[in-house]
């Protein structure tokens, strides 16, 4: 990578459920959440955003795509890459209510 190279980030999407003991266990069913993150921030970055999911009360269920390093014109959405790239990290949660589920799982 050279300095005019656009910048890159780790993207990926993983399907999350709240834990029991969350607060948002009984009004979300689950969410697809689209992380952004910042090369050389873990080794891994699946687990980096799996310990972040946790402590902000939700288990990943799945990865729904895995980890490739985009620009910001190929990343799913400006704004969250954007915020990456001075914190180092976002994710956007996509939920859907309990009651919305719909043969979605519900936790």
């Amino acid at each position: 990578m050279t300095d005019t190279d656009p910048p890159k980030l780790w993207v990926f999407v993983l399907h999350a459920a709240p834990l029991p003991d969350s607060p948002d266990f009984s009004e979300y069913g689950g969410a697809f959440v689209t992380c952004y993150q910042m090369p050389g921030l873990d080794d891994d970055p699946v687990r980096h955003a799996s310990d972040f999911l946790r402590a902000a009360g939700w288990q990943v269920v799945a990865t729904e795509t895995t980890p490739a390093l985009l620009a910001c014109e190929d990343a799913p959405d400006e704004a969250p890459f954007e915020q990456a790239l001075i914190d180092d990290e976002a994710y956007v949660f996509h939920q859907w209510r309990v009651e919305d589920s719909a043969g979605e799982t519900k936790h």
